[in-house]
């Protein structure tokens, strides 16, 4: 968030920085290759079928439960997929993410919020 606030601004969005290292999903699950519920941003750029998410989770070494677990999750999630959105809107909902749902924008007329 630093980085991309440095690169869009060239202003810090804050003075000091936590890193944590867990990630959690829309369910509360530590994000995770291994628990299968990441997801590939080439799949957002690109779009992607139900389908090909649920064959992904056979290539890794999933336990058969996490299996089931991960794809029950993908079908409340994506239930037709994952639409293709481009890398624009990749971009931007990462930013948007990144700033909790309020993007700001600096310039000549002072802070926006968007």
């Amino acid at each position: 968030m630093v980085m991309m606030g440095l690169k869009l601004t060239d202003v810090l969005p804050f003075p000091e920085v936590f890193c944590h290292a867990i990630v959690r999903d829309a369910h509360g699950r530590k994000m995770s290759k291994s628990l299968g519920n990441v997801i590939n941003p080439l799949d957002v750029i690109g779009g992607t079928t139900l389908d090909a998410l649920h064959a992904k989770l056979l290539d890794g070494n999933l336990d058969e439960s996490e299996v089931q677990r991960t794809e029950e999750g993908q079908k409340l999630d994506f239930p037709s997929g994952i639409p293709q959105c481009g890398t624009d809107a990749l971009r931007f909902s990462l930013c948007a993410y990144l700033a909790g749902g309020k993007l700001f924008v600096y310039g000549d007329l002072g802070q926006r919020q968007f």
